[in-house]
């Protein structure tokens, strides 16, 4: 850890706790945020999630390429992701996040607009 008083917390990456084998950095548990969600996803080369929609969280998510490079996939379209592009996603629409031949880190921050944020049970704790 680096760092944490009243009014700020500072660390690795890699001293933040995970879940799934190191595939999840759990940021907003690890840095005690409670305005929003926030994870880090390590992505392996040429790899796509399962389709998610966020439609009963209510969460709009940001996703910030850290490394590498892939897409956000909505039905038919690719939209890139990579440090040059930022993709944001409103609840109840469906996407996979999908790596390239190099993997992808990937900053994924949400929220619900207009509303409390309330962290998932998975989020919490990690391995």
């Amino acid at each position: 850890m680096i760092g944490s008083m009243p009014g700020y917390s500072a660390k690795s990456i890699d001293d933040l706790p995970t879940l799934w084998d190191g595939f999840a950095h759990l940021v907003r548990a690890g840095l005690d945020i409670t305005a929003f969600g926030a994870n880090i996803m390590n992505l392996p080369p040429d790899y796509s999630t399962k389709s998610h929609d966020e439609g009963d969280s209510g969460q709009q998510e940001l996703y910030v390429a850290l490394r590498g490079s892939g897409s956000v996939d909505i039905g038919d379209e690719r939209l890139p992701l990579d440090p040059e592009h930022l993709v944001k996603v409103d609840p109840g629409t469906a996407r996979v996040l999908t790596s390239g031949p190099d993997g992808l880190r990937v900053l994924c921050v949400g929220g619900v607009p207009g509303g409390t944020y309330q962290p998932p049970d998975w989020s919490s704790e990690g391995e």
